[in-house]
């Protein structure tokens, strides 16, 4: 498996694939938001769900894996925010700002990482074929019609007996970090985006991988997306409505 993590430069190479193609950023395309438990395989499983869903289409549409460290490093960069900027019209700028707006119950001044971090993954969900790991993400593209919400959790034990593997440090130390880590990510969605991480009602599909595998659980993923009647009429009355809104 490739390792992609924390390269900004796989984004900009999907967006120069996606700005050749003259790619229509209208928010109806597929998208994947992945929440996750610590040391319960989701950042593997978010990866291994891209390669397979860019395998499915024989490359023709490429998947990327956008992290909480890739999206910050996007943001920092001096050219890609205005390359994924250039998708969109000056319409669809403003629903944007509006979108994130309503979110955050906030003015988007873009004066703060969390606004700009927003902002960065919402554009990316317009243009599609994007795993979005983390970041309230599913709270984010709530209203986007082709978007699937995957929550990836696991018993306490085995999720510290991963992190202590990976890590070659001892269970107590691995159980520290995961108790932090959980409570850090409860922490965030419920004070940016007044929520509870756990709510099961937020999600299309649940996986524990004490008993479903990263493999398996990669490719259940990837069979829901890739369908071709995967909410295609939900994506279709959207798609229609912008139509009638914007007059063509």
């Amino acid at each position: 498996m490739v390792d992609m993590k924390n390269d900004p430069y796989i984004v900009a190479a999907f967006i120069k694939a996606k700005e050749q193609e003259k790619w229509a950023a209208d928010g109806t395309n597929p998208i994947v938001t992945i929440s996750r438990q610590r040391g319960a395989l989701g950042e593997a499983i978010a990866f291994r769900t891209a390669e397979i869903l860019t395998d499915m289409s024989h490359g023709k549409y490429p998947w990327v894996v956008v992290d909480k460290n890739i999206a910050e490093r996007v943001i920092e960069d001096h050219h890609l925010p205005q390359r994924i900027r250039s998708f969109f019209s000056e319409e669809q700028k403003l629903s944007i700002e509006q979108h994130v707006e309503g979110i955050l119950g906030v003015s988007t001044s873009g004066s703060t990482m969390i606004e700009k971090m927003t902002r960065t993954m919402v554009h990316l969900a317009r243009i599609g074929h994007v795993i979005l790991v983390g970041r309230a993400s599913h709270l984010i593209t709530l209203n986007f019609p082709r978007a699937a919400h995957i929550r990836i959790f696991g018993s306490f034990k085995r999720r510290v007996e991963r992190v202590a593997e990976g890590k070659q440090c001892s269970l107590h130390e691995a159980a520290a970090e995961v108790r932090a880590a959980d409570e850090r990510r409860r922490q965030f969605v419920a004070t940016y985006f007044h929520s509870d991480i756990d709510d099961p009602s937020h999600y299309d599909l649940l996986f524990n991988t004490d008993r479903v595998s990263l493999e398996e659980s990669a490719r259940l993923i990837a069979h829901l997306v890739s369908a071709p009647d995967f909410r295609e009429r939900e994506a279709r009355k959207l798609s229609d409505l912008r139509h009638l809104v914007l007059g063509g």
